[in-house]
């Protein structure tokens, strides 16, 4: 397969490779195995960088042995706008869930009663619980949340992180 870009368009690949880096590796401690083959292909298409006259944007450490953004692709690129945009997103996401699905279970006697609702019955118990938060936290960000001392009760899931 051959495909072909301009500079221009291989300058937007290397944002978007860039993106795909970090998602995938840049909040790990060790890499992991099951994105080899992506960060593989990532560093195969970073080593262009030279023969498109970019090698200002991508650069070759020999300590890390891979190709890794300069820092004038750094200072250049929309990858960590729209990373932190991405992330800002899906933390306000996450958190409203996850606190409408655990108030909507108080409210119906547990997680396995809230479950056992039909899909409306739950949109309709979780969704003014959501709306709710939404509100909150569209005018007051994080200030008037507080978390309870409740640790030992026995009734904490675990956080899960990648690694």
């Amino acid at each position: 397969m051959n495909i072909e870009f301009t500079t221009k368009e291989y300058r937007d690949l290397l944002d978007i490779l860039h993106i795909a880096d970090v998602v995938l590796s840049g909040h790990r401690r060790e890499p992991d195995e099951r994105s080899e083959r992506h960060r593989a292909l990532i560093q195969k298409l970073y080593g262009l960088a030279r023969g498109e006259g970019l090698d200002r944007l991508i650069g070759h450490s020999i300590d890390a042995k891979a190709f890794v953004p300069t820092p004038e692709f750094e200072e250049s690129t929309l990858a960590h706008v729209v990373v932190d945009e991405f992330g800002d997103h899906l933390f306000w996401d996450e958190l409203i869930s996850r606190l409408s699905v655990r108030d909507a279970a108080l409210a119906a006697g547990g997680i396995d009663r809230l479950n056992a609702l039909s899909d409306s019955d739950r949109q309709a118990a979780e969704g003014p619980i959501r709306q709710q938060y939404i509100e909150e936290f569209s005018r007051n960000g994080i200030t008037n949340l507080a978390v309870l001392d409740r640790f030992g009760s026995g009734e904490n899931v675990p956080v899960r992180t990648s690694d």
